[in-house]
C-alpha cells in the first residue's frame, strides 16, 4: 500500500510565505526547499509539513499542487511573480498560527540545505535525492513522474503505521 496524505492548502502558501520572508525568493530553490523540508519532517515526525504530492521534473524535484500555485497573480494569495522571482506583497506576512515548532523547524532544515544556491549546484544535489532517482527510472518517458513518500521516507519505523494512518493524518 502506498503512502499517501493530504495537501493543505493554506498551511503551503504559508510555507511559501514563510520561505520568502526568510530571504528566498528563487522559484526552482524554493520548490526544493519545500522537498527537503517535507523529508525532514516525514523522517522525524512521521508526516511532512504540506502533504503536496511531489513529482520528479526534469530539473528535480516539485510540489506539484504549490509549484501550480506560483504561476498564479492573485493578491490574496500573499505573494507576486516576476520571471523566477516570488515576492511578498506589502503588508502580508506569513502567519505563524498554521505551523507547529517542529514545522518552523522543517522549513529551518530546508531553508539551510538549499537556499542561495546557484540553479547547477540545486539541481546536482537533487538529483541525488533517491526518490527522485527511483520516480525517474520507474517512468523515464514521463516528463514529470510522480515521487511517492514511500520513497521519501528514510525512518522504516513509521512505515507500516504510515502506510494506514498517513491519509487520514492533519497537516
Amino acid at each position: 500500500m502506498a503512502i499517501q496524505f493530504n495537501l493543505n492548502p493554506q498551511k503551503a502558501v504559508e510555507a511559501l510565505l514563510w520561505i520568502i520572508q526568510r530571504g528566498e525568493g528563487n522559484v526552482y530553490n524554493i520548490m526544493k526547499i519545500l522537498f527537503a523540508a517535507d523529508k525532514h519532517h516525514l523522517n522525524k515526525y512521521a508526516r511532512p509539513v504540506t502533504g503536496d504530492k511531489y513529482v520528479a521534473m526534469p530539473f528535480g524535484t516539485v510540489p506539484i499542487w504549490i509549484y501550480e500555485t506560483t504561476k498564479l497573480i492573485n493578491s490574496g494569495i500573499g505573494f507576486t511573480r516576476r520571471g523566477n522571482t516570488l515576492s511578498l506583497e506589502p503588508g502580508r506576512v506569513f502567519n505563524r498560527v498554521k505551523f507547529s515548532i517542529s514545522d518552523l523547524d522543517a522549513l529551518e532544515h530546508g531553508f539551510n540545505e538549499y537556499s542561495g544556491m546557484d540553479f547547477d549546484t540545486v539541481k546536482l544535489k537533487n538529483h541525488e535525492e533517491k526518490a527522485w532517482v527511483l520516480a525517474r527510472e520507474r517512468n523515464p518517458d514521463s516528463e514529470a513522474p510522480e515521487i511517492f513518500y514511500d520513497d521519501i521516507l528514510t525512518n522504516e519505523s513509521f512505515r507500516e503505521d504510515l502506510e494506514l494512518m498517513a491519509p487520514y493524518t492533519v497537516i
